[in-house]
């Protein structure tokens, strides 16, 4: 998929366990597309201590990309999060600075369709969409909704999206309109050796002694045409509307991988986006591999400080996808701390699953 940047997905989300649970789902059924680097998420629990939440949760709604709505009846139920984020959302909607799809968790009113005029409704079905607890198992409704993400995210980034999706349809029907040609071929065939290999009594009593050549051989002629026809449409290379990226190889322009990128102090027990690396003058190699210095959230683009390796595996062993230099630019896509901590080290390291600037954001 020919994309010019990660494209930012924003989680609203009502405060209820339930509908937290099910976004969480959402988001483990979205991964793949986290890490073919297509997308980053955010959500509220993201937000790091100490940070005001009401001001977190309004930058990250402005700069998102695709809003994802987790419709629900505690949803409509909070004042907050309809009469505030809600109208917010489809205010950037309106404006083309966002894209605002619903996602039907559980059954409701109708009512939610008043604000949401014109949206895209996940997972697809029925009337307006159906929820995903009328879906069995749910895994099908989660992975009907990452298709349809996928979809949304292709269309912001993809210039050629559409005439993809033209020829997707139009390939649809010209393999309908051969299956029928073929089966009425087929049809006619069937009638036609019927009476040739019938008893020469019962033709010659039915008059059909002298069955014509020409319709014997407009049958075979044509039944071998619309086979090949039909065959060639079925391995036609049409782009679709889910192509798989190449990602994680040495040959694509903008790899994915992890890298490390340094350590913080032991007191920071969990993830704190902006709190400082430490620098190490006595140990060169401890040195953040980053520029700013500071735990990245994602999506941010960073650049590299010192030369460090791009790996393929999570656990930074295994195969090198390629040497990063200074001076590279990166997209931050995933950040987290290394499972095995030394025990007697005041520090944690950190690493990052990244992916290769391309040239509009090494603008």
């Amino acid at each position: 998929m020919p994309t010019t940047k990660v494209v930012k997905v924003f989680y609203c989300c009502s405060d209820s366990a339930q509908d937290e649970q099910m976004r969480q789902k959402l988001e483990d059924h979205l991964s793949i597309l986290k890490r073919q680097g297509v997308i980053t998420n955010w959500d509220k629990n993201m937000i790091s201590p100490g940070k005001e939440w009401e001001s977190e949760i309004d930058t990250n709604l402005k700069t998102a990309d695709i809003i994802l709505v987790l419709i629900s009846s505690e949803f409509t139920a909070s004042d907050y999060h309809w009469d505030v984020l809600a109208k917010q959302a489809m205010e950037q909607h309106k404006a083309g600075t966002s894209r605002v799809v619903a996602i039907l968790l559980r059954p409701v009113d109708d009512y939610w369709k008043v604000l949401f005029p014109n949206v895209k409704v996940l997972p697809k079905g029925g009337k307006g969409g159906k929820p995903i607890t009328e879906w069995r198992p749910y895994d099908k409704a989660f992975a009907n909704i990452a298709t349809g993400i996928r979809e949304v995210a292709e269309e912001l980034t993809d210039s050629t999206f559409l005439i993809k999706k033209v020829l997707h349809s139009l390939r649809a029907i010209v393999i309908d309109v051969a299956k029928f040609v073929l089966k009425a071929f087929i049809s006619v065939g069937t009638v036609t050796f019927s009476y040739l290999f019938r008893p020469s009594r019962y033709r010659r009593r039915n008059r059909v002694n002298n069955i014509p050549v020409r319709l014997v051989i407009f049958f075979v002629v044509g039944s071998t045409f619309i086979s090949f026809i039909y065959q060639k449409l079925n391995i036609l290379e049409i782009p679709l509307l889910a192509p798989k990226p190449t990602v994680n190889s040495t040959k694509s322009v903008n790899p994915t991988g992890w890298i490390w990128i340094g350590m913080v102090n032991k007191t920071s027990d969990s993830l704190s986006v902006g709190k400082k690396l430490v620098l190490q003058p006595s140990n060169p190699k401890q040195f953040p591999r980053i520029e700013p210095p500071i735990i990245p959230s994602p999506g941010t683009i960073v650049t590299v400080k010192y030369e460090v390796n791009l790996m393929k595996e999570k656990s930074l062993s295994g195969k090198k996808i390629v040497k990063l230099k200074k001076g590279e630019k990166l997209v931050i896509l995933k950040v987290e701390p290394f499972s095995k901590v030394v025990k007697n080290s005041p520090y944690i390291k950190w690493k990052a699953q990244v992916r290769k600037c391309n040239s509009a954001c090494n603008k």
